[in-house]
């Protein structure tokens, strides 16, 4: 069976949740068998961050780089659709000695060749998509380049033998947006690989509570793109009211760009209790997640979570908004505790339920690492993967196209 896989962003170049997705599902995939023969997969992406332009990560598994005209952050969406050109004409180069049995696009940003190759080749588009234009602005499309976007996923979505998403909310979302089916959307869970991340030796934790709690203080910690959807200003918000019964509690925000929201800690009184970070590495960040007591993840969006199931493979007290898959990743008193979104006096009742009772927080923890480890490895998320491929394979087999 021979899959193309589309994507936009793949390593070196990751910009969310999507580039980690397809960077932990694609070297797994090549472990997997469901015919009793190796998948041959083929990933195209772009070279934004160079990258070799083939480089082959398996015997049946090879990644193309593609050269695409450069990215234009002001004029956003045409340039993604202009360069979707270049990924329909590899693929036909590739296709040349041996057809492709399946298209699988992921998100709308390579919608528009996964389309064109489906009707080129007449086999099955699989599409995960891993958000909304319409959920990343809390149901509305802001403007004119938004509504493109929200038409390219509706496109998708009704171009794809099956949908994959990452959470029953998901599910929810691209059935209420465009109708799709429930019997065609298939949900399969992120995951993590536990072996990516990075445990902290003790000298360096102690280091790290020595730079950042000299006195002791209680450190809580968020992390994540800087972006309204993901809740930052609420936290930050939520500080006057916790600082109020634990005086001694900092705030560290890691982020590109983080200090945006400085005039908001300022104008709260509340500077000296923020120490803004912006950029820091993934080792920075597993040390970290060992390090404070625990970290916050307030979106007012968020399809699934993967941030939350690092920071839970890693020891680490979590605290997040009862909103889309992270409702879904953690469960409320048992692997972490979910406040309401939007509501900064909710994430100050969790720290204080955190603070008050150590020993629930640390039966929360164990619960929430071993829950990661059994149901959100990728080799796991591979294995559903395959076998959809394999399902569809055999759908197809009986259509008359």
């Amino acid at each position: 069976m021979r899959i193309l896989m589309l994507t936009w962003e793949y390593p070196p170049y990751v910009v969310g949740g999507m580039g980690k997705h397809v960077a932990g599902l694609v070297p797994a995939l090549a472990n997997q068998t469901p015919d009793s023969t190796p998948l041959r997969v083929d990933v195209l992406t772009t070279r934004y961050s160079d990258g070799p332009a083939v480089e082959r990560i398996s015997p049946h598994v090879t990644i193309h780089r593609l050269e695409t005209d450069p990215f234009d952050p002001v004029d956003m969406y045409n340039t993604v659709m202009d360069n979707n050109r270049y990924f329909v004409d590899y693929a036909r180069r590739l296709a040349q000695d041996t057809p492709f049995d399946l298209v699988h696009c992921h998100d709308w940003l390579t919608g528009v060749a996964g389309v064109t190759l489906k009707h080129d080749y007449r086999v099955p588009l699989l599409s995960t998509i891993h958000a909304t234009e319409r959920g990343r602005h809390q149901g509305h499309l802001t403007s004119a380049t938004s509504g493109r976007i929200d038409s390219t996923e509706a496109l998708l979505s009704q171009e794809s033998w099956r949908v994959i998403v990452c959470s029953q909310f998901m599910a929810g979302e691209m059935h209420g947006f465009f109708g799709t089916p429930a019997d065609r959307i298939v949900i399969i869970p992120n995951g993590i690989d536990v072996a990516q991340l990075h445990p902290c030796p003790p000298n360096q934790r102690m280091a790290l509570r020595a730079k950042y709690a000299p006195h002791g203080e209680r450190l809580l910690f968020f992390v994540g793109r800087i972006v309204h959807e993901k809740g930052l200003h609420v936290l930050i918000r939520a500080m006057p009211d916790i600082l109020a019964e634990f005086p001694n509690t900092r705030l560290l925000v890691a982020g590109r760009n983080s200090r945006h929201l400085l005039p908001l800690a300022q104008e709260l009184g509340i500077e000296p209790a923020v120490k803004f970070l912006d950029f820091i590495t993934d080792q920075q960040r597993d040390w970290l997640y060992q390090s404070v007591d625990a970290a916050i993840f307030p979106s007012l969006y968020e399809p699934f979570g993967i941030v939350a199931l690092e920071a839970m493979a890693l020891d680490c007290n979590v605290i997040v908004a009862d909103v889309g898959g992270l409702s879904e990743v953690v469960r409320h008193e048992i692997t972490g505790l979910r406040v309401y979104p939007n509501d900064p006096a909710s994430i100050g009742w969790a720290v204080r339920r955190l603070f008050r009772d150590p020993a629930a927080a640390a039966q929360r923890r164990a619960r929430a690492h071993q829950e990661v480890l059994d149901l959100y490895g990728w080799e796991t998320i591979a294995d559903a993967t395959a076998r959809l491929y394999s399902r569809i394979c055999e759908e197809r087999r009986v259509v008359i196209w």
